[in-house]
């Protein structure tokens, strides 16, 4: 595969899209059954997939975010599957806090390198941050929304993975690196 960047990005996105959208209370909250089982296969596993994929052309920036995120949405499923998810939400709520704030400070190590790629990674690692930022504090209905917003960035930058190189360079992504 020439340009493997597309599924990881995919499997970020849909998940992560559907699971904002519970945080924001746009969905119920009793479909989490379902984004647990996008979080096992769609996130991922495709995560894994593009990162293993996009790993064997040397670029271990994004194969490494995908594992990183992969890596999130396989616990997130896993939690689920016995209820732990649950009852750490309910009970003990300040674990899931500082696994949020974790993952924002592993984010802010994405987001730093992006200003040397593109504005499109820049947005959305910026608004992944900045999501992951608001969870640890508690603010569940805002970390929704911006994670409804990394995702549909996520989509954005997948169809380009997807149609850029079939149509040539026709959605932009504002390059930023020096030529």
């Amino acid at each position: 595969m020439k340009d493997p960047v597309a599924i990881g990005l995919y499997g970020f996105a849909v998940p992560l899209f559907i699971l904002a959208s519970m945080f924001a209370g746009w969905l119920p909250m009793e479909g989490l059954g379902l984004v647990l089982a996008l979080s096992l296969t769609f996130g991922g596993a495709c995560m894994y997939a593009g990162g293993a994929l996009t790993f064997s052309i040397g670029n271990s920036y994004v194969a490494t975010a995908f594992f990183v995120y992969g890596s999130f949405f396989l616990a997130l499923g896993l939690a689920g599957m016995d209820g732990a998810l649950m009852a750490t939400l309910t009970n003990a709520p300040s674990v899931m806090s500082a696994w949020y704030l974790l993952m924002a400070v592993i984010t802010l190590a994405f987001f730093i390198p992006a200003f040397r790629l593109n504005v499109g990674l820049v947005l959305m690692f910026g608004l992944l941050l900045a999501a992951f930022v608001a969870m640890g504090l508690g603010m569940a209905a805002v970390g929704g929304m911006l994670f409804a917003a990394t995702a549909v960035i996520g989509l954005y930058l997948a169809t380009v993975h997807v149609v850029n190189p079939v149509m040539g360079p026709v959605l932009p992504v504002g390059p930023l690196a020096k030529k």
